[in-house]
């Protein structure tokens, strides 16, 4: 398969899946889903390959979920909203080999459920990961929810009444998380 929307290497039993639209803030769209699955598939089925690392183009971002300028009442492509993020996420869950987040820059919404559900997440000085539900007016998802294991943590973002602001990692290791 070519892709258009990923970058993937493999080299010393690493196989490297880089989301390559960082105009967009790394934003995925059904093209970038499709190329993402493949990619997690071919390197679960590579004997060769012991380890998968997940990251974003340039500095800005690592990903921001769906790209929000590609869909006109829908993403144009397959799955329950036109989008196959469901497989994509199933393929991470289920590959056979760890992943790693390597996290540069936002990691907002759609991102930051793929930062979640890696078995690893390694996060730059200026990464921000957050969910954008509570600020557009939606419920905090339960993904979101599940995520809050540290109670301090827990406690001192819904006090600070910043639930779905984007936090540090440098803070996040300060309470706890």
């Amino acid at each position: 398969m070519e892709y258009q929307d990923i970058l993937y290497t493999k080299e010393d039993g690493i196989a490297t899946i880089t989301i390559n639209r960082p105009k967009q803030y790394n934003a995925f769209r059904a093209q970038t889903c499709e190329e993402m699955i493949h990619a997690f598939k071919d390197a679960d089925f590579d004997r060769q390959i012991g380890v998968v690392v997940l990251t974003g183009a340039g500095d800005k971002a690592f990903c921001t979920g769906g790209d929000q300028g590609t869909q006109d009442g829908g993403y144009g492509g397959r799955g329950t909203i036109g989008l196959p993020i469901e497989e994509v996420q199933s393929a991470i869950r289920d590959i056979s080999k760890p992943v790693i987040a390597r996290v540069n820059g936002y990691a907002i919404g759609g991102g930051n459920v793929l930062v979640t559900i890696c078995d690893l997440a390694i996060a730059s000085e200026t990464a921000q990961l957050g969910q954008a539900s509570r600020v557009w007016g939606r419920s905090i998802p339960d993904l979101v929810r599940r995520c809050w294991r540290v109670w301090s943590a827990k406690r001192r973002l819904v006090k600070s009444g910043t639930c779905a602001a984007a936090i540090a990692p440098r803070k996040r290791w300060r309470w706890g998380w």
